[in-house]
């Protein structure tokens, strides 16, 4: 979504009634026109990190994320 001058990225576990802040691949809070006010932000399931933990959570982690898994096989 993008609002006040900067690209927004959410997520939405299914049985939750909120959306929150995430992205896998960079900030989830991010300028793009000039004359934004906000700063880019970084966040994972809603919980916002600095540049370095960010970075550091992203190397810790184990396993594809969800969309790079293989899918079930299904036959028609």
């Amino acid at each position: 979504m993008k609002s006040q001058g900067a690209k927004h990225y959410f997520i939405k576990y299914q049985g939750e009634e909120n959306w929150k802040y995430h992205r896998w691949d960079g900030p989830a809070i991010e300028p793009v026109d000039e004359n934004c006010n906000l700063t880019r932000g970084w966040f994972l399931n809603g919980v916002k990190y600095n540049y370095e933990s960010y970075h550091e959570a992203m190397k810790n982690r184990e396993g594809l994320p969800w969309y790079k898994q293989t899918g079930a096989n299904i036959r028609h």
